[in-house]
C-alpha cells in the first residue's frame, strides 16, 4: 500500500505540472497532506479528505476533500471540494493565478479549471467573481456565467488599467 501511495503520489505531481503550472515547478518536491487518504488501483483514482494540502513549487491548492483520478500514468481529473476550496500557481512569467470555489475540478485533457460555487478568479489585475467560471489554462481565457444557477446572479468583472494592473496581486481577493 506504502509503494502504491507514493506511486500514485509521484504520477499525480508529474501528470500535474506537466499539464500546467510554471514549468520548474515539475522538477520540485510535490507534498500532499491530508487526514486521511484512500487509493481504488482499479478505478486509478485516489480520495484526500480532511484539510487536504497539496504544494509543488509555485503551485498550492487546499481544500475539505480531493479526489484524483488517473490513466494511463497521467492525471486525468483532479476535484477539489471545501469551504473553500482554493487554487494558487504562477506561471513562467511570475503572474499569479489564484481560484477559489465550493468546488474546483481540473480536466488535464480539455485544459479546463471549472470552478462551481461562489467562484473567484484573479489573474494580473483581473478579478471575476461568479456563480460559475471555466479557465481554459492553454489559451487563458475565461468564460463566467450562470450555468444553471440563479438567474438573478450576475458576473462581476474587475478590471485594472495599465500600470495598476502590472502593479496588483491577487491579495486583495476576498
Amino acid at each position: 500500500m506504502r509503494r502504491h501511495a507514493a506511486a500514485c503520489a509521484g504520477a499525480l505531481a508529474i501528470a500535474w505540472c506537466a499539464a500546467h503550472g510554471a514549468s520548474d515547478d515539475r522538477n520540485k518536491v510535490a507534498e500532499i497532506y491530508a487526514d486521511r487518504v484512500s487509493f481504488n488501483e482499479q478505478e486509478q483514482s485516489s480520495r484526500y479528505l480532511g484539510n487536504v494540502e497539496f504544494t509543488q513549487g509555485s503551485l498550492r491548492m487546499t481544500g475539505d476533500e480531493v479526489e484524483l483520478t488517473t490513466g494511463a500514468g497521467q492525471l486525468q481529473q483532479l476535484n477539489i471540494t471545501g469551504k473553500p476550496a482554493r487554487y494558487r500557481e504562477l506561471d513562467d512569467a511570475g503572474q499569479e493565478l489564484r481560484a477559489r470555489a465550493d468546488n474546483i475540478v481540473y480536466d488535464t485533457a480539455a485544459g479546463l479549471i471549472r470552478l462551481q460555487g461562489d467562484a473567484h478568479l484573479c489573474r494580473g489585475g483581473e478579478y471575476f467573481r461568479s456563480a460559475y467560471i471555466e479557465y481554459n489554462t492553454q489559451t487563458r481565457a475565461v468564460d463566467a456565467g450562470r450555468q444553471g444557477a440563479d438567474p438573478q446572479e450576475r458576473v462581476h468583472i474587475t478590471l485594472r488599467p495599465g500600470k495598476a494592473a502590472a502593479n496588483s496581486s491577487c491579495d486583495e481577493m476576498p
